[in-house]
């Protein structure tokens, strides 16, 4: 397979399941730290440019859970590839100025993350921080970090975009000359085929973690599982779209706040590697795309050779880790009505970012003749499958709103679930946490409303 890396155009036999990381450092890429190989700490990212519409479109990726595979036609810069020749590019600099640097065996993965940053961002963004929240510092400490961020992106705001964002930040010295030639030599590269049999991977940002390697894997995105398009009725999303792109995706904002509600769907690298593909058939019971697209009354689509067929989301799931899916059968797209519904997504965990939940919680309905219709309430780590709450949302339909009819619902739910004492928390707690996330849903919706318990 062949790639640009850095300024070279490279070519290697390695599995194409190999990860880039321990790639990068085998052939003496040194600028690539490995921190957690799990994807947290970004100490090994990379951008990776992929050929879109014409122009480079970089974003950053943690290279240790990322399969050569998946670089295959594309241009992969570490930090090597960012160094001017006589001078520290703004981003660097302003870390140096900062105090931003301590130990250094992070600063590879914020100059990366912050590059990224600079190369996507509207330039009346001001929501820096975001670009960084892939990133773990254990000793320097954040405030230097962010100071330093914001001090590299005065010049952002006064860049001429005319030509270009990678031209403007060529001209201002943020990257190096090297990057206008990119376009032209990715157009050359002749990418290999999909094999025709072998493991279907999505994302793999749960399958890399544990190492392991897929044989002759055959990636969903390469094959174009990765759209998300629309027709009169319905909005498709293709199982290989990544979390970032739903979150982002103009079809699905103008129909609910999914930028929003997805916001707390890991980080950024990863929100744009893991798919809603790979969160569905993972079939963790807290998966929170799953649960978010449960509430949205979902179908999914499959395939097996020419069989296609459809059914509900809710009814995939038939017990702990096992779906309705037949062997060699994939996922192709899920779909939900194009109507606009009144949507509440809440999620408690640990941590307010990068964390799995103890309990997630969605709930789509509208409002008709000031009554509830079409109700779908969802619910995640409260059982040994990413849960539908079918008798919670029947007696929903038709209600009007009270807090008498959400504490109800509430407890009609609780009589369907049957969470267990784990390390995310008792099954009591659980319980408690899925009547509050009910009630968080009704009042967020409607504000008017005082739920008391």
């Amino acid at each position: 397979m062949k790639f640009i890396l850095n300024q070279k155009v490279m070519e290697t036999g390695e599995s194409p399941s190999f990860h880039t990381l321990d790639f990068l450092r085998k052939i003496g890429i040194k600028g690539v730290k490995e921190g957690c190989h799990e994807g947290d700490c970004g100490a090994c990212m990379v951008l990776i440019g992929e050929l879109k519409d014409s122009q480079v479109k970089y974003k950053a990726m943690n290279s240790c859970i990322l399969p050569l595979g998946r670089i295959e036609g594309k241009h992969v810069v570490t930090i090597e590839g960012l160094n001017l020749k006589e001078k520290l590019n703004p981003i660097q600099q302003a870390l140096f100025d900062e105090g931003g640097v301590q130990c250094g065996y992070c600063t590879p993965g914020f100059v990366i993350a912050l590059m990224a940053y600079f190369m996507n961002i509207d330039l009346e963004d001001t929501e820096i921080i975001t670009a960084v929240e892939g990133n773990i510092c254990r000793c320097t400490g954040y405030n230097s970090i962010l100071r330093a961020a914001e001090k590299a992106s005065n010049v952002i705001s006064s860049l001429d975009d005319s030509e270009g964002r990678i031209a403007a930040l060529i001209k201002a010295d943020y990257l190096p000359s090297y990057f206008s030639g990119i376009i032209n030599q990715l157009k050359d590269i002749q990418i290999e085929p999909q094999p025709e049999k072998g493991t279907y991977v999505a994302g793999g940002t749960d399958l890399f973690v544990n190492r392991q390697t897929a044989e002759n894997p055959i990636f969903l995105a390469e094959l174009g599982f990765d759209k998300i398009w629309s027709n009169e009725s319905h909005v498709y999303v293709g199982a290989a779209a990544d979390i970032e792109t739903i979150r982002t995706s103009e079809e699905l904002n103008f129909l609910f706040d999914t930028a929003h509600h997805l916001a707390r769907v890991s980080s950024l690298p990863i929100r744009q590697q893991a798919t809603i593909g790979g969160n569905v058939v993972n079939a963790s019971p807290i998966g929170d795309l799953t649960i978010y697209f449960l509430a949205l009354d979902a179908e999914i689509g499959l395939v097996l050779g020419e069989d296609k067929r459809i059914m509900k989301l809710k009814d995939f799931f038939k017990g702990y880790k096992i779906l309705e899916l037949q062997d060699r059968e994939i996922v192709e797209w899920f779909r939900i009505k194009k109507e606009k519904k009144l949507l509440s997504f809440e999620k408690v965990a640990k941590r307010m970012h990068m964390d799995i939940a103890s309990v997630n919680s969605a709930l789509s309905l509208k409002i008709e003749d000031k009554k509830i219709k079409e109700p779908h309430l969802s619910g995640g780590g409260i059982g040994p499958i990413p849960m539908y709450l079918e008798k919670a949302s029947q007696y929903l339909e038709n209600k009007e709103i009270s807090s008498e009819v959400v504490k109800e619902a509430a407890r009609i739910a609780d009589t369907e679930i049957n969470p267990i004492d784990d390390v995310r928390g008792s099954a009591k707690y659980k319980r408690l946490l899925l009547r509050q996330l009910i009630y968080a849903h009704f009042v967020k919706l409607f504000p008017e409303l005082e739920v008391s318990l």
